[in-house]
């Protein structure tokens, strides 16, 4: 069983790995409902079983046993271009016809989520469920030019929460939840220029054409699957049943990964490295407000402590030799959305939403983790198949900002100045059923 279980949540990885939909690599897509309002008012809605994932003390508002799965699908767009720059005139002469550019570095992905509430009591109810907090996926092409800047960079996180929530009084809940996140992660550069341009050095010391490296050849590669662990708490208070606001947080959480043939072409090496992954905790408060007897209204604020993550830095473990080292300088950012829902009759209901996500690399951008400020505009529907049977549709357009920035890294002799813009499109499906 244990041999299966892990088999199943690779298998979920490896179909999950995609673009980050929020800020760095985190990913919002935990619903489709919360989808087609742009996730505005996740810490205080109770659509579906889904608030497992944002505010477990959400629970205490069901009265009978549901669950909910699904998934949004992610198309992204994310396009580079790029122009070589070097303070060696050797150097810039070699790179002069050629340039960083790459199109679509982010491949598209499914992200699932299945979850489950089930009322003990008018008081206390437990909860479950799996989804994807964490993810991304950029792919260059084998051959890529500024492959040591590019590559393959490949992480997702699939999240099993286990929760239960308590009625404290009439208006106010309280809810706590564990969580266990099974993470794949690999990182691979190439060689790209830096190949013609120790081609060239070796040619000249040795007086003839002399090819020692090809630009598809890896100089660095790590990969690891490992475990992280940590929990997620929530509040809800009811003014009325057409009112009421939400806080949640979630806890940081480090993943330690040990990779026992982690290599490096310059110090030619392959040998075990360690590396800590130093994920964000975050909260966000919510609010939602029934205006009439069939318009709601709903907001949320969320902030993710991106600035824990500072680096990525692995060390072999005999001796501590850096085989992998990338400052990220990241921070702190917001996340602000709007949203309505309208209940056109009493099997369709219908949404919109508008979102406004910052990113949390400042002015530190890189190839690798395309991030950029991005504007949410969202609309979704559920239609009620029975009673007790209902299927949540949505859709989403990203619309990234356009970005310039410059990515170096200690002893490569050139940088590259880029250009990024991003889009993306997403879809979401989900079914729920209440016994």
């Amino acid at each position: 069983m244990k041999k299966f279980n892990h088999s199943l949540l690779a298998s979920i990885a490896l179909i999950t790995a995609g673009g980050a939909n929020a800020a760095a690599f985190q990913l919002a897509e935990i619903s489709t409902s919360g989808l087609g309002r742009a996730y505005a008012g996740e810490a205080a809605i109770a659509d579906n079983a889904s608030v497992v994932a944002t505010n477990p003390a959400l629970m205490t508002l069901f009265k009978r046993p549901e669950i909910s799965f699904g998934g949004v699908y992610v198309d992204a767009k994310v396009n580079l271009e790029g122009e070589f720059t070097s303070d060696s005139p050797q150097v810039r002469g070699l790179l002069a016809n050629k340039n960083a550019n790459q199109s679509n570095i982010v491949p598209s992905a499914f992200v699932p989520n299945a979850y489950f509430v089930y009322p003990i009591n008018e008081k206390f109810s437990v909860g479950g469920g799996m989804n994807v907090p964490f993810g991304l996926k950029t792919e260059f092409d084998s051959d890529y030019s500024a492959g040591v800047f590019g590559g393959k960079t490949d992480l997702t996180a699939i999240n099993l929460n286990l929760s239960g929530a308590y009625r404290i009084s009439e208006g106010l809940s309280f809810g706590l939840g564990v969580n266990a996140l099974y993470t794949k992660a690999k990182l691979e550069r190439t060689a790209g220029v830096g190949a013609d341009l120790i081609n060239a050095r070796v040619s000249a010391q040795a007086g003839r054409p002399v090819k020692v490296l090809d630009s598809s050849d890896v100089v660095t590669r790590l990969q690891d699957n490992e475990w992280g662990f940590g929990w997620n708490a929530g509040l809800v208070y009811e003014f009325n049943e057409r009112n009421r606001l939400g806080v949640a947080y979630h806890s940081p959480i480090t993943v330690n990964y040990k990779d026992n043939s982690a290599f490096n072409r310059t110090l030619n090496r392959t040998d075990t490295a360690e590396l800590d992954l130093d994920l964000p905790g975050y909260w966000e408060i919510s609010g939602y407000h029934k205006v009439t007897d069939k318009f709601a209204f709903h907001y949320s604020y969320k902030y993710t402590n991106w600035k824990r993550f500072k680096e990525l830095k692995a060390t072999y473990n005999s001796d501590g030799t850096t085989a992998l080292q990338k400052d990220e300088y990241f921070r702190g950012n917001s996340r602000i959305a709007l949203g309505v829902s309208y209940e056109a009759t009493d099997k369709l209901t219908l949404r919109s939403g508008i979102a406004y996500d910052e990113t949390a690399a400042d002015s530190y951008h890189s190839a690798s983790i395309p991030d950029t400020d991005r504007t949410w505009y969202s609309l979704g529907a559920t239609y009620k198949v029975t009673p007790d049977l209902s299927i949540d549709l949505a859709y989403a357009h990203l619309k990234g900002k356009k970005i310039t920035f410059k990515e170096q890294q200690e002893k490569v002799p050139f940088a590259v100045n880029y250009t990024s813009k991003s889009s993306a499109n997403l879809y979401g499906l989900n079914v729920n059923y209440r016994f």
